[in-house]
């Protein structure tokens, strides 16, 4: 996979999950503010803090900043992988979310 082709999957999953946390934002009348710079998306939930996703181009990763800890996903077929556990980044990403903002959030696919 060439650094172009990681970029569009990166800035496919970011366009998802940005999307994923506005819809939140209507259901669950959560309060959030997403930011997008580059290939950074920051999702800040006021006191519960924030949630950084950002790509490593060099290492063809999606990283994951959270209250919980840091977290590295490669990309395989069949989407992005925890590079520790291999537990899907759909799954993770939902569990870390949930846990940090205190709210039971729906299940996606990114």
């Amino acid at each position: 996979m060439t650094d172009s082709e990681f970029q569009e999957r990166v800035e496919s999953t970011l366009d998802q999950v940005e999307e994923y946390i506005e819809n939140l934002v209507d259901t669950l009348d959560l309060d959030a503010d997403t930011r997008r710079s580059g290939n950074v998306l920051t999702l800040d939930f006021e006191d519960k803090g924030k949630l950084i996703l950002n790509s490593q181009v060099a290492n063809h990763e999606l990283w994951l900043a959270a209250k919980s800890g840091g977290f590295h996903y490669g990309l395989k077929e069949e989407g992005w992988f925890n590079t520790r556990t291999g537990e899907k980044f759909d799954v993770h990403f939902v569990q870390v979310l949930s846990q940090q903002i205190g709210v039971n959030c729906p299940q996606r696919t990114f």
